[in-house]
């Protein structure tokens, strides 16, 4: 369930027992909630002093009076990893207070909190623009973790290295709009997934249609970090800018590997700050994890993913054509034809059969969803137009498109045009 309020609306919402709700799997989006807790400004100004530090004085000047959404107009993509660097330096001295004023407020039965030391700085640039960027944007990535200057596919947090009983605080600094923003699935917050060493979520996983969210500077949505959730591939000419803050109330439980510092922030406020970061560090979790750091320092991670689940191939050879059943794609659904094929059902009467693997990063598409005219690809949320096979993200080639026809019980494709689709996964254009 997903929740659209203000803290000043007098609309009744009862903090008492708000992290429980949340820990249950409801979404919270608090209108305006930086700018009632006072902390609007003192985000800004950190974020420009990054961004001063970086980019000089005059980008900092532009920034402020333009707006963050401008950011790619007059930045050297290049510079980005620098920029997302030295705003890094600078929000972070403010974690605890911004925190502390936060939970003390929205969450008023919170005791004790343990944050993770280092926020997440999230500048996404126009997917076309931050594209002849790769190089840069895949070692900022190997550094940050995936997600922070490039889209991040579907997720759990405690998949990887993260809590499993941690809280999402996601902070709007500047406008985010559908075609740059969050996905969170909320449809599938109970569902068991398969995922891979890496963190993301396995080949062959199918996901209900995303929810995405159009927020103002200020605005803050507030989720469980277990809630399957990812990001949106930057298809539209804004920059998105967004600082998300990761917490616990009582000590952090990490299932699987435990590298973040969680800080208890009872004492990183008193005059014991040095033992601040012990109480989540003391537990076998962190123990656990010490050789694998080590060893992957010296070497890149090796390890086996968990088993993909077999692609769904429905198509049967008939003749000249492939044959798929009409009962096994409902309406607005996509389903896989062969490895390198799907078919989408726009309507009770048309249906389109379009090359099955994302140009992006080889997402496959049954896994997906019609809505209106596109077929969407689940992993970044990329819209497809069912009638060309182009994304708005107009670098990335258009997918195979071809028409197929519903006669009785059965879509019918026909064969010779399947043979041209390319086979296997398309290769992914860039990490960004």
């Amino acid at each position: 369930m997903i929740h659209d309020l203000r803290f000043d609306s007098g609309e009744g919402l009862n903090r008492e027992g708000l992290i429980d709700r949340v820990l249950a799997g409801e979404v919270f989006v608090f209108r305006d909630a930086l700018q009632h807790f006072g902390l609007f400004e003192l985000i800004k100004k950190a974020s420009l002093d990054g961004i001063r530090a970086s980019l000089g004085e005059e980008a900092a000047r532009r920034a402020e009076e333009e707006g963050f959404e401008h950011i790619h107009e007059w930045t050297d993509v290049a510079d980005i990893p620098t920029l997302t660097d030295a705003v890094y330096d600078t929000v972070r001295p403010t974690a605890l207070d911004v925190l502390q004023k936060f939970v003390s407020g929205a969450f008023p039965d919170a005791e004790i909190l343990h944050y993770e030391e280092t926020p997440n700085v999230r500048f996404h640039i126009p997917y076309d623009l931050a594209k002849p960027a790769r190089a840069s944007f895949e070692k900022f990535t190997k550094a940050h973790g995936e997600g922070k200057i490039a889209a991040h596919g579907p997720h759990r947090d405690s998949w990887l290295d993260c809590p499993s009983n941690g809280v999402n605080l996601w902070f709007a600094i500047g406008p985010v709009r559908h075609g740059n923003g969050l996905t969170i699935f909320q449809e599938d917050y109970d569902r068991d997934f398969k995922y891979k060493r890496s963190g993301d979520i396995a080949d062959g996983e199918k996901l209900h249609k995303a929810t995405t969210f159009d927020l103002d500077p200020g605005d803050v949505i507030v989720f469980h970090t277990d809630h399957m959730h990812g990001s949106e591939l930057n298809r539209i000419d804004e920059t998105r800018f967004v600082i998300s803050y990761r917490m616990t109330f009582g000590k952090p439980h990490f299932p699987n590997l435990h590298y973040h510092t969680y800080t208890h922030a009872g004492l990183a406020a008193s005059s014991l700050k040095a033992f601040a970061t012990f109480p989540a560090r003391m537990q076998a979790s962190y123990l656990r994890s010490f050789p694998q750091r080590i060893a992957e320092k010296l070497s890149p991670p090796t390890g086996p993913d968990q088993p993909a689940r077999e692609p769904e191939m429905l198509g049967v050879r008939d003749g000249d054509k492939i044959r798929v059943p009409l009962a096994s794609v409902p309406v607005g659904a996509v389903r896989g034809v062969d490895e390198r094929l799907c078919v989408a059902r726009l309507s009770e009467t048309e249906c389109v059969a379009l090359s099955r693997r994302c140009p992006h990063k080889g997402g496959d598409l049954s896994n997906g969803w019609v809505d209106g005219r596109n077929v969407v690809c689940a992993w970044h949320n990329l819209p497809f137009d069912a009638d060309t096979g182009q994304s708005p993200c107009k670098s990335l080639r258009a997918l195979k498109r071809i028409p197929c026809v519903i006669d009785g019980e059965d879509i019918f494709i026909p064969a010779d045009a399947v043979e041209q689709v390319t086979t296997g996964p398309e290769p992914a254009d860039a990490n960004v």
